[in-house]
């Protein structure tokens, strides 16, 4: 199993459940009324104080310390912790995981049960990666279904409706249209980032099986020297998911380079003249995509 950084440990669950828990809460006032008790006795109000806050931050720290997961296991990966098509990405890497494991177990003990055991932590580590995409993935579509574009486009066919047939906006109208406008754009955004996320996810998670594939080949035939070429290509894969998630990571809001590669919606929304006569249907906002 893969080491997990002190950053993966304290920026997990677990821990973020403990700051708020009311054990932490508890943890901090039982170190800070110890912490006042043990220097009333040096008189004045700056012993007592410094004491409780010294107290108080040991008692919280302890509680946070007890929250952090052990060093030598990794998350637990449960694939319907996350809603399709992020489950079926993960459900491959788990199940390419899952045929090297077994794979292993029939080696004979020797080099070449110590060299594929050295690609069975990079595999989990892949695994992992696959796991952190997949629920930055899900944290994107939830968010997406937030944005309704049906009301949206109704908004803005009412805001464009008040424009008369000829004139010129007003200041008011057009920034209205241009919030609207916003809208949509981040929701293109967020269907263009979904798609593409799972698509790399698929290409890495068919390398993946490739690479596993080729590790059970070589365990039949014996061929210890050729394990270098296959640990390379999934270390290559773990760099490709860790950068991937990485980009997920740092998805803060719409960029200049996000507009321009999002794909055009199948009914462009007007800018600032009035809608066509007669009824529009309305469309439902795009679907994230199918499991291949």
């Amino acid at each position: 199993m893969a080491q997990l950084s002190f950053r993966d440990r304290f920026f997990s669950p677990p821990v973020a459940r403990a700051l708020t828990s009311p054990s932490g809460i508890l943890a901090l006032g039982a170190g800070a009324a110890v912490g006042v008790l043990a220097t009333l006795a040096t008189g004045g109000l700056a012993g007592p104080i410094i004491g409780g806050v010294v107290g108080g931050l040991v008692g919280y720290s302890g509680r946070i310390a007890l929250a952090l997961p052990p060093k030598g296991t990794g998350p637990r990966i449960d694939p319907f912790g996350v809603d399709e098509p992020w489950r079926h990405a993960v459900r491959d890497a788990v199940h390419a995981r899952n045929r090297f494991r077994e794979a292993v177990r029939t080696f004979r003990s020797g080099p070449l049960q110590d060299t594929v055991r050295g690609l069975g932590d990079q595999l989990d580590q892949a695994v992992e990666e696959v796991w952190a995409v997949a629920q930055q993935g899900q944290q994107v579509a939830e968010a997406r279904k937030r944005i309704d574009d049906r009301e949206i486009r109704w908004e803005l066919q009412r805001a464009a409706s008040q424009i008369p047939p000829g004139a010129a906006a007003t200041p008011v109208q057009e920034q209205t249209v241009e919030a609207l406008n916003e809208q949509l754009a981040s929701g293109a955004r967020m269907d263009a980032i979904m798609r593409s996320t799972f698509d790399e996810l698929n290409l890495l998670n068919a390398r993946l099986d490739q690479a596993v594939t080729q590790a059970i080949e070589l365990s039949v035939t014996n061929r210890e020297g050729g394990f270098a070429p296959v640990g390379s290509d999934v270390r290559a894969i773990v760099d490709q998911l860790g950068a991937l998630h990485q980009a997920m990571s740092d998805l803060d809001g719409p960029t200049a380079s996000t507009v321009e590669s999002a794909p055009p919606s199948d009914q462009e929304a007007p800018r600032t003249a009035p809608p066509a006569t007669g009824p529009t249907s309305p469309t439902s906002p795009p679907s994230a995509p199918d499991p291949r």
